[in-house]
């Protein structure tokens, strides 16, 4: 996918931009010799349905971590509890979406190699290596709006299939569908790239991942609070069904989210060029900006988009690539062994939470992810930019000291004995202090989101 970038009002498109200087001085002699323009408004309103429609993959993907080691057990997926780990490692490794942080196709097959290694699950790899590139081709034919529908079709299709299915393979088979039908991750960053320019992009971007964590909170409070519900809400869901398929209720009001979504999306703006959507016509006031515009999207048109090659030698792109790929390898493995860690006993080297407790758990992290997201990252940001990076991949060391040191401390409580969902306010004071560090930590994915955009040749 080539996003064709809108120019901002009295500049013109470069292919590639430098690195803004944190510190950079707009006063006395060091001032500009030319005027910056300004400011280009948000198109709020297609922001806002585009964040709506974001919303339904993280909550897709993220509502299966409160229940999915027990879920392993109760179908007979693992036989005994050391089992676990590797069995719900599969599952959940099969449905986790590409994090791409730039728009371009190339740049997109470049990023999913980082996946690969992210959780070495051969299927998975697969599917994404089949997918990646036939959602960015598609889009680029059919259009963006098109294909972000049928990404969230599928994701609704995949999840009440994971819901219904009873047996390892159709499980894995549901969660595949999910990772390789959802193609929306690469395209919604292309329309935002599509909808901004050089010069207000810089706000939008954030939106982007901010729905990423707000998703976190509404999905990990569905999975916990509507898994097995005719043990949590016995006297609405008593029919033999609910037994039978104990992990369908959080999976259907998953599916509900995504439905609407899909609804959502029906008011977006086509924002590929060469598939613009009706609008009024010209009146003599805008002739000159849709003159302008039109000569900036022919010549937009003309310009071949980069090739792979081109994209890796773009200027600091070798340095970004091994640093991405070593924090989405330690972050996303983090997210897949927190649960499992919290769901084992004591005994066995984990927390032993429960379904509930491990729901809220995950939803309190994500509400403070997105007070981090909204709140610090935007003032450690202005005050450190990019410097702040490598001291944000050194917060996953601290994650992976405290756990197993958190667990030496139940054990002298005594949590050997404990049954799971029995706990003391020790295992949530170390649960929140690795979910602190886990969120504080996930503020390196802004960096990575808008590092690449200042380096990558523009098509």
């Amino acid at each position: 996918m080539a996003p064709q970038k809108r120019a901002s009002s009295g500049t013109s498109s470069v292919t590639a931009r430098p690195v803004p200087s944190s510190r950079s001085s707009t006063s006395g002699s060091s001032s500009p010799l030319l005027p910056q323009s300004a400011r280009t408004p948000l198109p709020k309103l297609q922001l806002f349905l585009i964040c709506l429609v974001r919303l339904a993959e993280p909550v897709a993907s993220s509502q299966i971590f409160p229940y999915i080691n027990d879920l392993c057990v109760e179908f007979g997926y693992a036989g005994n509890e050391k089992e676990v780990g590797f069995v719900s490692g599969m599952i959940e490794a099969c449905a986790l979406p590409p994090l791409l942080p730039c728009s371009t196709f190339p740049a997109d097959a470049v990023m999913f190699w980082f996946r690969i290694g992210i959780h070495g699950q051969p299927v998975f790899a697969l599917v994404q290596l089949l997918t990646v590139a036939l959602w960015g081709r598609l889009s680029d034919r059919i259009g963006r709006k098109p294909v972000v529908l049928l990404g969230l079709a599928g994701v609704t299709l995949s999840t009440l299939l994971f819901g219904l299915s009873r047996r390892l393979w159709l499980t894995i088979l549901a969660r595949c569908l999910a990772g390789g039908l959802s193609g929306n991750s690469a395209v919604i960053q292309t329309m935002i790239s599509e909808l901004t320019d050089e010069s207000n992009e810089s706000q939008a971007f954030p939106l982007y991942s901010l729905m990423w964590t707000l998703g976190s909170v509404v999905g990990p409070s569905i999975g916990g609070t509507l898994s097995r519900p005719f043990e949590q809400f016995p006297g609405a869901f008593t029919a033999p069904f609910w037994r039978e398929h104990p992990y369908f209720l959080p999976c259907l009001a998953s599916a509900g989210i995504t439905g609407l979504s899909m609804f959502t999306s029906l008011f977006l703006r086509e924002t590929l060029p060469s598939k613009p959507c009706p609008g009024p016509q010209a009146t003599y006031g805008t002739l000159s900006a849709r003159a302008e515009e039109g000569a900036e999207e022919v010549a937009a048109d003309s310009e071949p988009p980069p090739t792979a090659w081109q994209i890796l030698r773009s200027p600091g792109l070798p340095t970004v690539l091994p640093t991405a790929f070593l924090m989405m390898l330690t972050t996303q493995a983090w997210d897949v062994v927190f649960p499992l860690f919290a769901y084992t006993s004591v005994r066995a080297g984990g927390l032993s939470l429960s379904d509930a407790q491990l729901g809220a758990c995950l939803a309190c992290a994500g509400c403070v992810g997105a007070a981090v997201h909204l709140f610090l990252f935007p003032a450690m940001e202005r005050r450190f930019g990019i410097r702040m990076y490598p001291y944000l991949l050194a917060c996953p060391m601290g994650m992976y000291a405290i756990a197993p040191a958190l667990n030496t401390l139940l054990r002298r409580l005594g949590g050997e004995q404990w049954e799971r969902g029995q706990v003391s306010g020790w295992t949530f004071v170390g649960a929140g202090l690795l979910l602190l560090l886990g969120r504080v930590a996930a503020m390196v994915y802004p960096c990575v989101l808008s590092t690449p955009l200042f380096s990558l040749p523009s098509a």
